[in-house]
């Protein structure tokens, strides 16, 4: 040690305390430009979950089916309705209505087997569509198919073998995804 030459302190710890503020303006100046961006996005368009209308999807009694005869010349003034099966169907009043349902959603079918369409009913729904499908139940073909009428147009009729409680219940047709979204749409309006 020489005398009167001063001790040399290290400048390591004064640097690191440097290079962490600047990283850590760095990191606040990334992230207010992150929120500046995020506030200035439209929000995305919101989902119809629900019917757009009552009429938007019927549940009806078929009283009658016969294949082919669906013309689309004049469908309002037929007393029956065309399916997308290519039956012509005579159907009895409206007994559930799109009213009762709270969520309609396109989804995968289970195992993969291709895609259908989920409505959830309300509770009054639920106890009506039980009581329905377990009257169905009873009858013989087609007395005991049930229409699904989605803008004037059955998308499904099938025939029910028990009643169905619970208040949640598929349309299934092997649709693609494109249809299934479609057929959901149209429900959704």
């Amino acid at each position: 040690m020489a005398y009167g030459v001063p001790p040399q302190r290290s400048r390591g710890p004064v640097v690191l305390v440097g290079v962490l503020v600047l990283i850590l303006i760095a990191v606040l100046a990334v992230g207010a430009v992150v929120v500046v961006r995020l506030a200035n996005e439209p929000d995305p368009p919101a989902v119809a979950i629900k019917p757009s209308s009552a009429d938007a999807v019927q549940f009806r009694r078929v009283l009658k089916a016969s294949p082919g005869g669906c013309d689309s010349a004049s469908p309002a003034a037929s007393p029956s309705v065309c399916g997308l099966d290519g039956f012509n169907y005579v159907l009895g009043k409206v007994e559930l209505d799109g009213s009762h349902v709270t969520e309609v959603k396109a989804g995968q079918a289970p195992e993969n087997t291709g895609w259908l369409v989920n409505l959830t009913l309300d509770d009054s729904g639920a106890q009506l569509f039980a009581k329905l499908t377990g009257d169905l139940a009873t009858q013989r073909t087609p007395l005991n198919q049930l229409a699904i009428v989605v803008r004037n147009q059955v998308v499904a009729a099938p025939a029910v073998q028990s009643a169905i409680p619970g208040g949640k219940l598929q349309i299934t047709g092997n649709y693609s995804q494109k249809d299934a979204e479609k057929l959901a749409g149209q429900i959704t309006g």
